[in-house]
C-alpha cells in the first residue's frame, strides 16, 4: 500500500514540474504571448490554441502553484531545488511586482518593465534547458521550443 502512496506522490510533483514548465515557458516567449493574449483563435496554432492572457499568466504561476511565497514551499515540498529557486528569483521578484499599465494586453506586451521580466524569463528557461534532468520534462521543453519559436 505504502508503493501506491509513493508513485502518486511521484506523479503529482511530476505533473506540478511539468505545469510549472508549461508556466516558465508562457512568462519567457513573447510570441505565445501576443498569439494566446492576442490573437487568440485568430493565430496559427501548432496544435491546439493556448488559451490564455496576462491574467491566466500570473494566476497559473503564482497561485495555482502557489508560488506566493517566492518557493519556500516547493522547495519544502521538493517540486523544485534551492538551486532553481535561487536562479528563478530575478524573473520571479519583477513577475511579482508588476502591475500592468492598462487591461489592454498589446500595451503590457510594450511595456519596457514587461519586456525585462520576459526576458529575464528567458534567461531562467535558458538555465532550466540545460539543468533538467527528466525525460519528460526535456520532451516538453523541446515541443514548446518546437511549436513557438
Amino acid at each position: 500500500m505504502n508503493l501506491t502512496a509513493d508513485i502518486s506522490d511521484v506523479e503529482l510533483k511530476q505533473r506540478w514540474r511539468l505545469y510549472w514548465i508549461h508556466c516558465i515557458f508562457e512568462f519567457s516567449n513573447s510570441r505565445l504571448q501576443e498569439m494566446s493574449w492576442i490573437q487568440g483563435t485568430e493565430a496559427s496554432w501548432p496544435d491546439e490554441a493556448w488559451e490564455s492572457s496576462f491574467e491566466d499568466c500570473l494566476s497559473a504561476y503564482f497561485d495555482n502553484l502557489a508560488l506566493d511565497d517566492a518557493y519556500v514551499k516547493a522547495i519544502e515540498n521538493a517540486n523544485v531545488s534551492q538551486i532553481e529557486a535561487d536562479k528563478a528569483r530575478a524573473f520571479h521578484i519583477l513577475a511579482y511586482a508588476y502591475i500592468e499599465p492598462s487591461e489592454d494586453p498589446k500595451e503590457i506586451l510594450e511595456d519596457p518593465e514587461w519586456i525585462e521580466i520576459v526576458v529575464l524569463a528567458k534567461v531562467f528557461w535558458d538555465y532550466l534547458k540545460v539543468s533538467v534532468t527528466s525525460q519528460r520534462e526535456i520532451d516538453l521543453m523541446t515541443k514548446l521550443e518546437k511549436d513557438f519559436s
